[in-house]
């Protein structure tokens, strides 16, 4: 019976000895393992980067958006102007590139058109010389000497120049219309590397106009509209405020040195006060001013206590809401 009484004893202290664990965990929380903080949320500008004109505005004051909602269009003037003015430069190099494509099709016929002019001229010539050629041949059948004379006579020796005169004839115009072709091509080369070079930069243009345009980040309210369509505002001019739907950072306040040191630009892990299991990522951003505690991290009521803010940032797709109590380890 002693020992089952021994044996008993052990039980009951280990059982004791985890409770006192668990209710030290689940209530005295934040003592150099883990530090307590408020999850805070803070509303953020839009602003424009540079002096642009307001075309629309898509949002009212406490309208709720999600993230990719297109807020603001914004237009600029002089972005305007220079697609204005690529769009007619390009129209006018594709007008040239079509007018010096039909004009060396023209040169080219001309060329050719010509060509057959004296290449008519010839045959004439020569059919008249073949003519005369055989008619003298059918007088001169009766004369020995006829035969053997033919060959020197000068209507054979004028057949045989017009013969490479129609030849030189062709090779000249096949130089030519080589020479319309080649300047012809290089034209085409140049112009559509222009062409191609001014609508990349339309493009960019393009682009970076519609860059200018303001969409939502994240989930949440529109707090203040600063501009209405038509307004004509600086660069760095905020348009609109928003309140995110969840916290944008956490406020960690820093009593005592015992207390874990947070370094800025170091990662953290952020959990709900009641479900430490759901965690989530954090980024020490900075420090702000000693400041009393808020009500709900006061231990007492009657003696104010006292410490120094820690800023954590958050990452917009959490799931904590605004003045939570969370845990920073």
């Amino acid at each position: 019976m002693s020992a089952n009484k021994i044996n008993w004893f052990y039980v009951f202290v280990a059982v004791l000895l985890c409770t006192m664990l668990f209710i030290s965990a689940r209530y005295f929380k934040g003592n150099g393992v883990a530090s307590i903080g408020l999850a805070a949320t803070q509303e953020y500008k839009i602003n424009s980067e540079k002096s642009t004109l307001v075309k629309a505005v898509h949002a009212v004051p406490g309208q709720q958006v999600k993230a990719g909602d297109l807020l603001i269009e914004l237009t600029s003037q002089e972005l305007d102007a220079q697609i204005a003015k690529l769009n007619n430069q390009i129209t006018t190099l594709k007008l040239e590139r079509i007018e010096k494509s039909k004009l060396a099709v023209a040169q080219i016929s001309y060329i050719q058109a010509q060509n057959s002019i004296v290449q008519e001229e010839l045959d004439a010539e020569l059919q008249q010389a073949q003519s005369q050629v055989k008619m003298n041949d059918r007088l001169a059948k009766e004369f020995v000497a006829a035969s053997s004379e033919q060959s020197e006579s000068p209507l054979i020796i004028k057949i045989k120049s017009l013969q490479e005169q129609k030849k030189k004839q062709n090779e000249a115009t096949e130089i030519k219309v080589k020479d319309v072709k080649q300047v012809s091509s290089t034209d085409q080369y140049v112009l559509g590397n222009q062409i191609e070079l001014q609508e990349n930069e339309l493009r960019l243009l393009k682009e970076t106009n519609a860059k200018l345009n303001k969409y939502a980040t994240g989930p949440g309210v529109i707090q203040k509209v600063l501009v209405k369509a038509g307004e004509q505002v600086n660069a760095f001019t905020p348009l609109m405020t928003i309140n995110p739907q969840h916290p944008t950072m956490v406020i960690v306040y820093q009593v005592s040195t015992s207390q874990v040191k947070f370094e800025i630009g170091r990662e953290v892990t952020v959990s709900h006060y009641d479900r430490p299991g759901q965690l989530i990522k954090g980024k020490v951003i900075g420090y702000g001013s000693v400041s009393p505690l808020p009500d709900i991290l006061q231990k007492s009521t009657a003696v104010k206590a006292f410490g120094q803010e820690v800023f954590i940032e958050l990452p917009i797709d959490n799931q904590l809401s605004n003045g939570e109590k969370v845990l920073v380890r």
